[in-house]
């Protein structure tokens, strides 16, 4: 012992001595114990060369930035049953070639993978290490574990012959580092590339996106043997060869990151505290396409650019979370004491915004109290006291009496806030910067890696001027302004705009039929067509035929049913009881007084599923908030029975008008205004004598959680952000 005692405090001598850069001398203090692990990787590579060297230093210069919430103690047990998984893969499709693989659908091995499922249902339940105080990671990372780190991703910067001058900034940041957000370190590079070996091996000439579809590929087929698997707790990097469950978004893009990077494949976390439509956030992964030009996807599970239209491009504001510090960011920014929102309050951020959307600086008039360096721009969100979220900061210049924002995202309606102490106080009206074409001297989003000449914009008397007092062309500036001396009628339909991917399912479904016949199997009749993509609504579809059946199978074209409900419908039966079918909806006034067929009833028989995945009972359970994503949901009868019409429901989110439901209608004034509360008979709510030329915010008192801002022109809602309209005719009505 004492031997060990007098070898660290040589080894803490010599570091003492031997001179560092300044961050990485910082680092060696703070490490307390650690120190001569930490010394042992810089001894390592100092006589290796300059790239080599200074990456040990960029690493070890930022750990104090880094550490993980809790560790996954992942057993012996669980090992054995991925690595089985694997196995299986190999089995099932190493005769195939990737695009087959990809393209693969079948059942024949459900047995097998429910047999998985009840080997991993006894594994040990995973146990997780948390401490009242979390440790960096210059306290916890060991030398062994940085060594093999840095080598391995030296082997990576040799192969792809990286020359430092140009590349070092990108490789330390894309490539080098052993992290990318606060996910556990179990593995070190070498078994992630082992864990991972099947989808780069023998890929030294593919590019970066097929290896990215590989991986893909991979981990789909995996996720498919472990379909039936029910995991409890998340189990680091194996989170990304399981189902993903609640909560997995910054997990599986940090794995993701982890594992291509191990692989040879340029990689970071980027993420949105909250989109422009929802009150919830995502994480991604960026790597550069053949052109160099970073480009994100939603891994595992997409290719580059694979989500982009149906979710990424409607990111508000963006940021990276690097290793290393970024001086730049609210972190370093702030006083000492100065409250920064939790979601920024980071020092690894940088912004990125500029490469998802037009962006401008834009200079804010700022009149302020306090000491506050920073101001804030807020989305709207349903929490919070105030209805709004912080999403990106600006520096205050109290001497110029201005607060400027950089990577302003057009046409994207903001709060301005900053704190006065603990106060968060609005600096001006909520304002949007409206572009109704794509500004010319801004770059398109995806074409830039860079921000190399950003359009500087002032706002002065409510005009948008450039850096030579001259007003912008094709930029307006529309305040929200509320006129209480107008007043209006709303007629509204919707809480919230329906959904891009039920939107989607919506068109999916198109083409969907009906089949009936009196034996199980054999030939079917054709009774009915979905010519038309159908409503997010109840709704009813007569059938073309006289006959009587047992059978009946409601059956998809393109993928699975997406049913909530369905109900069978007949004008009567002798054999079974009618029940009363589910009320069609009303949409107006007029349309209430037009009675719905009162001759039809609802025959119950007994439900039939010839493909029992998919959940298909979600479609006769009376639960609309769940769905049938098999390929068909089928009814059997013990006699035939003649059945003309069926009602169903698509799969939705329910943000219709819900009879029944209570309902608080505000409007914005210099804050949210209370206008009405009612309980609505039919699917549709009237307001009278309603303020106009402002925003509107329908909240559903009984139910549901998803509320989105609308404008109203013209007898129509407008919701933020999704909906087009011209705000060219709101910002003239408010003048």
């Amino acid at each position: 012992m004492k031997q060990i005692i007098i070898f660290t405090s040589l080894l803490l001598l010599a570091a003492s001595c031997q001179s560092y850069p300044p961050e990485v001398e910082e680092a060696l203090q703070l490490s307390g114990n650690n120190c001569v692990e930490l010394q042992k990787v810089l001894e390592h590579f100092k006589d290796r060369g300059q790239v080599a060297y200074e990456s040990a230093c960029f690493l070890i210069g930022n750990m104090k930035y880094h550490q993980s919430f809790a560790e996954k103690n992942v057993t012996p047990s669980h090992e054995k049953y991925f690595a089985q998984t694997d196995s299986i893969f190999e089995q099932l499709f190493g005769t195939m070639t990737w695009e087959e693989i990809g393209c693969y659908h079948s059942r024949e091995h459900d047995s097998l993978r429910h047999e998985l499922a009840d080997v991993f249902a006894k594994l040990p339940v995973v146990k997780r290490d948390t401490t009242d105080k979390q440790l960096s990671d210059l306290q916890t990372v060991k030398s062994v574990f940085l060594i093999d780190h840095i080598e391995s991703a030296l082997r990576i910067w040799q192969k792809e012959g990286y020359e430092y001058a140009a590349d070092f900034d990108f490789f330390k940041e894309m490539i080098l580092p052993y992290r990318s957000y606060n996910e556990s370190l179990g593995h070190d590079r070498t078994t992630q590339q082992q864990l991972f070996r099947r989808f780069y091996t023998g890929a030294d000439t593919l590019s970066t996106n097929d290896l990215i579809e590989r991986f893909h590929i991979y981990t789909i087929r995996c996720r498919w043997i472990n379909e039936y698997i029910k995991p409890k707790r998340h189990l680091g990097i194996y989170d990304l060869l399981m189902p993903a469950f609640q909560g997995s978004c910054p997990e599986l893009c940090s794995w993701s990151t982890n594992v291509l990077r191990s692989c040879g494949v340029p990689a970071i976390c980027e993420f949105t505290p909250k989109w422009i439509d929802r009150d919830s956030g995502h994480f991604w992964c960026v790597s550069p396409d053949s052109c160099g030009i970073l480009l994100p996807y939603t891994a595992p599970d997409n290719k580059l650019l694979g989500d982009w239209e149906q979710d990424i491009k409607w990111a508000g504001k963006v940021y990276r979370m690097n290793f290393g510090a970024q001086k730049d960011s609210p972190y370093f920014l702030a006083g000492n004491d100065e409250i920064v929102p939790g979601n920024l309050n980071s020092p690894l951020l940088s912004d990125q915004t500029f490469r998802y959307r037009q962006t401008v600086t834009l200079r804010l008039p700022f009149n302020g109290k306090g000491n506050s360096r920073l101001a804030y721009l807020c989305l709207f969100s349903i929490y919070g006291s105030r209805s709004y979220m912080p999403v990106g900061w600006g520096r205050i210049d109290r001497k110029r009496k201005e607060v400027v924002f950089e990577q302003v995202p057009l046409n994207v309606q903001f709060f301005p806030v900053y704190y006065n102490g603990k106060q968060l106080c609005e600096i001006d009206t909520p304002f949007m910067l409206y572009a109704p074409q794509a500004l010319k001297e801004v770059s398109l989003p995806l074409t830039a890696n860079v921000l190399e000449h950003p359009l500087e914009i002032s706002l002065s008397n409510g005009r948008l001027l450039d850096c030579n007092g001259k007003e912008v062309e094709g930029l307006h500036y529309h305040p929200l302004v509320c006129d209480t001396l107008q007043r209006t009628h709303l007629h509204l339909l919707r809480k919230y705009p329906p959904k891009r991917l039920l939107m989607r399912s919506l068109k999916q479904m198109q083409g969907s039929f009906l089949l009936g016949s009196n034996q199980e199997t054999g030939i079917y009749d054709t009774l009915a067509v979905l010519s038309d993509v159908p409503i997010p609504y109840i709704q009813e579809v007569a059938l073309h035929t006289t006959k009587a059946y047992r059978y009946y199978r409601f059956c998809s074209v393109n993928g699975p049913v997406n049913l909530a409900h369905i109900e069978f419908l007949a004008s009567g039966s002798d054999v079974y009881h009618g029940l009363c079918p589910t009320p069609l909806p009303v949409f107006s006034v007029d349309s209430a007084e037009v009675k719905a067929n009162t001759f039809l009833y609802r025959i119950e028989g007994t439900p039939y599923f010839r493909f029992p995945f998919g959940n298909p009972e979600h479609a006769l359970d009376g639960d609309i908030n769940t769905f049938a994503k098999s390929p068909e949901v089928g009814m059997y009868f013990d006699t035939p029975v003649r059945i003309t019409h069926i009602r169903f429901l698509p799969r939705i989110a329910n943000n219709g008008i819900v009879p029944g439901d209570v309902y608080k209608l505000l409007y914005y004034d210099g804050g949210w205004k209370e206008f009405q509360t009612v309980r609505a008979q039919y699917n549709y709510l009237d307001f009278e004598e309603v303020p106009v030329a402002t925003l509107y915010w329908l909240r559903n008192l009984s139910d549901g959680k998803e509320e989105l801002p609308f404008y109203y022109k013209n007898g129509k809602q407008y919701f933020l952000h999704i909906d087009n309209i011209s705000y060219n005719k709101i910002i003239k009505q408010n003048k």
